[in-house]
């Protein structure tokens, strides 16, 4: 019973901001005398644009769920794993032989050269030559 009021709660919370975002394009709509003329002509044409806009993204949330509710995508068989039950056991995969073959490879791997150039080599110079 936990599990369905928990749903239901977060439905409700992923709907708080669409509801008041539509209760603000309903107001400013009657401000602007219920047309879009009037909206634009009073200077809330970007303010509604905007807000309508945001309404969508926030309604992406709840659309994806009911979605998924409807087609049955959010049941994935094995997906949930209770207290009780033993995980599914790795197949042939031993985590110390894959370790002791990196080691072992890391060890056999040449060493690369020193980069620095011998102490006995000229330094370039740059700039103007004195002297």
């Amino acid at each position: 019973m936990n599990g369905s009021i928990t749903g239901i709660l977060r439905w409700l919370g992923a709907l708080i901001p669409v509801a008041y975002i539509g209760f603000l394009l309903w107001h400013f709509m009657g401000v602007g005398g219920n047309s879009a003329e009037g909206i634009v002509g009073i200077g809330l044409g970007p303010t509604v644009l905007g807000l309508s806009v945001i309404a969508l993204l926030f309604l992406i949330g709840p659309l994806v769920k009911l979605i998924r509710v409807g087609s049955g995508a959010n049941r994935v068989p094995g997906a949930s794993v209770k207290v009780g039950d033993d995980l599914p056991a790795t197949e042939g995969f031993d985590a110390d032989a894959a370790l002791a073959r990196y080691m072992s490879q890391r060890a056999e791997a040449p060493v690369p050269p020193d980069p620095s150039p011998p102490a006995d080599a000229p330094r370039p110079q740059f700039g103007r030559k004195i002297g």
